[in-house]
């Protein structure tokens, strides 16, 4: 790196861990991974010293690389940025699995391949790649055009772009995860819907499918019914319904998703807060994972 006064080194130093910070908030932001990387490229021009960078997506169907957003290109730049990514950039660095320059005009890669080179000048560099990996493979390619201005080596903005690839492919693999088990809780609310659509049977004399309120207004009234009314009471009834309800609920919610809060909120409609509050609130012993 270029010998920079001390106050230098501290203000990349800072600004790298601005950067990095606003990255993991826009990362967690959303399940939509194109949103994600949209805000990343926003974070990467606000933060840092980008004006032009995208990301390029490997199409799961066609096999095929394709634009998948841009900041600071218009959409003829776009197009003729992806062309250019396929003029053997791509190829190498698929091959290589490292970050690399874009030099002499789009004339040849420089590539980091895990050994000591000569970094290029930043004069003669026009784009920076990284490889986004989940699971060992390359599904996206982030190519940004600086990160950093002189007199800051070319190195200094290849090792922040190794870091952010990597922040992007640990989001990305949770972002996978999350969504598999969404279709998993689904699946298992949609069988829970069939379940209790065929509760109703056991009522008695009840032939057909019936619903959850059906089930609970005969219970109640039924308990109701029996019970005697005293007008000089000052009982509690309302509110003791209540709370059985809720928390024969949230108990069997707990125990059907072996209390995985996470998954019994989502499978319940509501957010983890609520379900831990109400858990204190009704004084239900939960095993949180």
């Amino acid at each position: 790196m270029s010998a920079l006064p001390e106050r230098g080194l501290q203000g990349i130093a800072v600004s790298r861990l601005k950067a990095l910070y606003e990255l993991a908030k826009a990362l967690n932001s959303s399940l939509d991974l194109k949103e994600v990387y949209a805000k990343v490229l926003h974070v990467l021009a606000q933060q840092l010293g980008m004006r032009r960078g995208g990301f390029l997506f490997l199409n799961s169907e066609s096999s095929e690389w394709e634009m998948g957003g841009a900041q600071g290109l218009s959409a003829d730049e776009m197009k003729r940025r992806k062309e250019y990514f396929g003029s053997g950039v791509v190829q190498k660095i698929l091959e290589k699995g490292q970050v690399g320059a874009v030099v002499d005009g789009g004339e040849s890669v420089w590539l980091k391949e895990g050994r000591v080179r000569a970094i290029p000048p930043r004069p003669s560099t026009s784009f920076l790649c990284g490889p986004v990996k989940i699971q060992g493979a390359i599904t996206s390619i982030l190519g940004v055009d600086r990160l950093y201005e002189d007199p800051v080596d070319v190195s200094e903005d290849l090792s922040l772009l190794e870091e952010i690839c990597s922040l992007i492919a640990e989001a990305a693999s949770m972002h996978k995860a999350m969504a598999a088990e969404n279709r998993a809780l689904l699946e298992e609310n949609w069988s829970f819907r069939k379940e209790l659509q065929t509760l109703g049977r056991t009522v008695p004399k009840a032939q057909r499918k019936i619903s959850l309120t059906e089930i609970l207004e005969e219970r109640i009234a039924r308990m109701v019914g029996e019970m005697k009314v005293d007008p000089r009471s000052n009982g509690h009834l309302y509110e003791d319904v209540l709370n059985a309800v809720e928390r024969t609920l949230l108990i069997s919610a707990l125990e059907k998703t072996k209390h995985v809060q996470l998954k019994t909120a989502r499978f319940l409609g509501i957010n983890r807060n609520t379900l831990r509050r109400k858990i204190k609130e009704l004084g239900i012993i939960a095993r949180d994972k």
